[in-house]
């Protein structure tokens, strides 16, 4: 019985090997295919060893932006914003600068990054300020620029193609694509889309929770020193216009030592520590906690019988863990969002998941409903003007100081007791506590808690782990916008 059992497993052993070779393995197959697309892509952007060598890029561009499902109103037509954008790499010494100006979401912007291999600043010509970064990376800062360079996404296919798979064939504007994978140092993967017939890339996809797919698109192309280069590209956000840059300039294999020179006329203040990555409670007063890691931070307040948790930022289940540890007996009865951002409405889900009554404003409904687990089933509350909570031994009042340069409604929180306001993208709260001068967005608010009679002692926020006191914002409105001579990349 024993041989038997052992003949009939060698048969078995035997036809499958006959069956599934080697060769015909689909992991195997898909990187084979992949490994040829890589290897034409090559070819079509001036050789291997030519991409090899390329070491630097450096790009002047111009950029419209719609900020989509990020704009005042909570539904299309986005805002429409302009801006200027620099851009320089070296691979080789491990350098990137970027430097941009515009305006957007109610505020004014004209910064820079600079890292140099373990070193890193931040510029802020507008505060005049240079802060260093504490924890600065090259791949992480880099990454949006290479993104948007095909050449330099050919250039990871090239180092990094064995961790590169085909998807397979599509139909892309009428011609057919091969898609394969490429998986960067930093970040989600990326699925880039190579055109059969001219070998260039067209498209790429990823996708980002809790904003959907991106897809970038790369157009119009132009040789430049043997190598082609899309002079347009555009970036859509679930199948929605997001972005549209036109490339002013491109250099390829030119010093870029001189953008990365810091500039002599500005201040250099203490750098901010870095952000925890692991979520934290601080409580700020008796029963009132602010929970948060990375950047993200929810406000929770214990009432008698259950708890109201403030802020919809991505992390919100984590954040709801860490309160339980603290406030195990009492229910999360109610979730407030603070607008309709979609980085703001990651909680809807978490709250209703606690059987949670969400609050918002009538006119976000739509919104919080297409973020819910279940639309149907989303227990809203609408807020007009003001809405106080009485848990009998304190108050929390729920206040819309909208309309604003960033939103049409903005809902703040406020304990009148404690004196404690929790807001969210109307305040810079820089964690090293250097105040920058005050954005549109931060007037408003000031102007809200004047005409409002707040008695404000503190402020906490939906991005940042520093509490700030009320003369903190003082010290930001004091500010005028540095008046710096820059030198033009």
């Amino acid at each position: 019985m024993k041989n038997f059992m052992f003949i009939t497993a060698s048969i078995s052993l035997a036809m499958a090997s006959s069956l599934v070779t080697a060769e015909d393995t689909l992991p195997l197959k898909a990187v084979n295919r992949a490994n040829e697309v890589i290897d034409a892509a090559l070819e079509a952007y001036g050789g291997s060893e030519v991409i090899a060598e390329l070491n630097s890029v450096t790009r002047k561009s111009h950029f419209t932006t719609w900020a989509t499902n990020q704009s005042r109103s909570p539904g299309p037509p986005w805002d429409e914003n302009e801006q200027m954008s620099f851009g320089a790499i070296d691979f080789e010494n491990k350098t990137f600068v970027g430097k941009n100006k515009g305006s957007g979401g109610g505020s004014e912007f004209n910064g820079s990054q600079i890292i140099k291999a373990e070193e890193g600043w931040q510029i802020s010509y507008r505060g005049g300020t240079v802060t260093p970064i504490a924890e600065p990376s090259f791949d992480t800062t880099s990454g949006p620029f290479i993104r948007v360079t095909a050449p330099l996404l050919v250039k990871q296919l090239q180092d990094r193609r064995q961790t590169s798979h085909w998807l397979g064939e599509v139909v892309l504007d009428g011609r057919p694509h091969d898609v394969i994978t490429l998986v960067m140092e930093v970040g989600p993967g990326l699925s880039l889309y190579f055109d059969q017939k001219t070998h260039l890339l067209s498209r790429s996809e990823r996708v980002l929770p809790p904003f959907g797919q991106v897809d970038y698109r790369f157009l119009d192309y132009a040789t430049v020193e043997g190598i082609p280069f899309s002079k347009t590209f555009k970036l859509f956000v679930n199948g929605e216009p997001n972005l549209h840059i036109d490339i002013l300039s491109t250099e390829v294999n030119q010093p870029i030592e001189q953008y990365a020179v810091l500039p002599t006329n500005l201040e250099m203040v203490e750098a901010a520590p870095p952000a925890p990555t692991e979520v934290g409670l601080q409580e700020i007063s008796e029963g009132v906690f602010l929970a948060g890691a990375g950047g993200t931070y929810a406000l929770f307040v214990e009432m008698d019988e259950h708890v109201i948790a403030v802020g919809g930022t991505a992390g919100i289940p984590d954040r709801i863990k860490a309160i339980r540890e603290v406030i195990e007996d009492k229910p999360i009865k109610y979730g407030v969002m603070t607008h309709h951002h979609s980085d703001h409405i990651p909680g809807v889900r978490a709250y209703q998941a606690e059987g949670a009554t969400v609050l918002t404003v009538k006119e976000n409904e739509a919104v919080m409903r297409a973020a819910a687990t279940d639309a149907d089933s989303l227990k809203l509350q609408f807020v007009k003007d003001r809405h106080v909570f009485d848990g009998g031994s304190r108050k929390l009042e729920i206040i819309d100081i909208g309309p604003t340069p960033h939103v049409e409604h903005l809902l703040v929180a406020w304990l009148p007791e404690e004196g404690i306001l929790f807001e969210a993208d109307h305040f810079q709260n820089p964690t090293n506590g250097r105040m920058q001068p005050a954005q549109a967005t931060t007037k408003r608010l000031a102007e809200a808690i004047d005409e409002l009679g707040l008695k404000v002692k503190t402020i906490v926020g939906a991005h940042s782990p520093r509490i700030a006191s009320i003369d903190d914002l003082r010290r930001s409105l004091a500010l005028a916008p540095a008046e710096v001579a820059q030198t033009s990349p």
